[in-house]
């Protein structure tokens, strides 16, 4: 089932044309991720498809009915969002900032789901942060937490700009393990990413940006090519596939190790 369908979709901040004229589909239970240079519109694409920005032209559609009809507190019982950064401007617990993922569900002043949030702490090793306040944390403990808030939602689909950014190796896996195992039990994921190696070991397909436009969509093999990386990112790549995982590795060649004496 296609969950998204995007037509002619444009975006311009003041007269700087973000996003050209993208057609796309993105079917349900996929593991999408959307890579391109700093500047080709990823972000500004997730942020559409969150309903935090509107597109100067074009539609987008979600489950056949077009996203502008849809209200955003029903598109917040199904859609989840986490930004590149958040940014904390007041003291609070763990326990408080999870709750705040069951506001479309229970209003401003509703009664807390407590099973919904214990179930999420079990499932994402939180227990013992519960009544930490959330600057305390690392950053990698941080993002465990914000995706808790998301799972609180119990959406049907994930929208993330960039999760792994500023986290170590060992957090970067992390972080992409609990989203596989979420798009495993039936979750459809969309993230941006920046890592090319993290996109081939856990997308199923991959969009290509290059200056806001569509380069090249489809499976690992197909778009993560050294000939599309090489245009697209204006840089020598060596491309192969890894012997332990099966899955497509790069490397960036510096330019200093390919000039000659």
């Amino acid at each position: 089932m296609v969950i998204y369908k995007i037509e002619n979709l444009s975006f311009k901040y003041d007269k700087f044309e973000v996003l050209k004229n993208l057609n796309l589909e993105i079917s349900e239970g996929e593991f999408t991720g959307i890579v391109g240079p700093n500047g080709s519109g990823k972000t500004t694409f997730i942020k559409i498809l969150a309903k935090i920005l509107i597109p100067e032209k074009g539609r987008i559609f979600y489950k056949n009915i077009e996203l502008k009809k849809i209200k955003a507190i029903d598109y917040a019982k199904e859609v989840a969002y986490l930004p590149s950064e958040i940014k904390l401007i007041f003291e609070i617990k763990v326990k408080d900032f999870l709750a705040f993922g069951r506001y479309p569900f229970s209003g401003r002043f509703g009664k807390i789901e407590k099973k919904v949030i214990e179930e999420v702490c079990e499932k994402l090793n939180l227990k013992n942060l519960i009544e930490k306040n959330l600057n305390q944390l690392s950053d990698g403990e941080r993002q465990r937490v914000y995706i808790g808030q998301l799972l609180t939602q119990r959406p049907k689909v994930i929208l993330l700009d960039e999760p792994t950014s500023h986290l170590d190796i060992g957090y970067q896996f992390s972080i992409m393990d609990i989203l596989m195992d979420l798009n495993r039990n039936g979750i459809t994921v969309i993230s941006v990413l920046h890592d090319l190696n993290l996109a081939s070991y856990y997308c199923s397909k991959i969009i290509l940006l290059k200056e806001g436009e569509i380069y090249k969509t489809g499976n690992v093999e197909e778009v993560l090519t050294y000939q599309n990386i090489e245009y697209v990112y204006n840089t020598k790549v060596l491309v192969y596939k890894n012997p332990i995982t099966e899955k497509i590795n790069i490397f960036g060649i510096p330019k200093y190790m390919l000039e000659k004496d």
